[in-house]
């Protein structure tokens, strides 16, 4: 069998730690959306520039709000059959950015700690071969 490297070890850790990382930063994300929807009423006062309905990437609307341009990700189907009073649009002050009720699901986070969960496992199983090999 062949020795695992200290290389190969740290290679393996970063990679771990970068997935962990990326993970929590995307469930911050989630949970700030999901605590504004919450406890804010959608914005009302906006004027819609354009939409951008596409069949294999994103679809989005273009709209003004407050005297500022916003690019707001929708779901295809919301995009295709488009109602402005069917949509609810939030606003984040904090970070100035408009985006749609269902534009943070618990759908996009399950891909990111699923990836975390492999290399966790690749983690092992190179400490595994490291401890084996000595």
């Amino acid at each position: 069998m062949k020795r695992v490297t200290n290389k190969e070890l740290i290679s393996v850790i970063l990679v771990n730690i970068g997935l962990l990382a990326a993970a929590v930063y995307m469930w911050l994300i989630y949970d700030r959306r999901q605590t504004i929807i919450k406890s804010e009423e959608p914005i009302q006062n906006y004027s819609v520039l354009e939409v951008n309905c596409r069949r294999r990437t994103s679809s989005s609307i273009f709209i003004e709000f407050n005297g500022k341009q916003y690019y707001v990700a929708v779901a295809r189907d919301k995009c295709i059959q488009f109602d402005p009073q069917k949509i609810k649009l939030f606003y984040d002050k904090e970070r100035d950015k408009v985006y749609e009720e269902n534009g943070a699901m618990v759908r996009h986070l399950v891909p990111n700690f699923i990836l975390y969960l492999c290399s966790c496992i690749w983690l092992l199983i190179v400490i595994k071969k490291r401890l084996s090999s000595s």
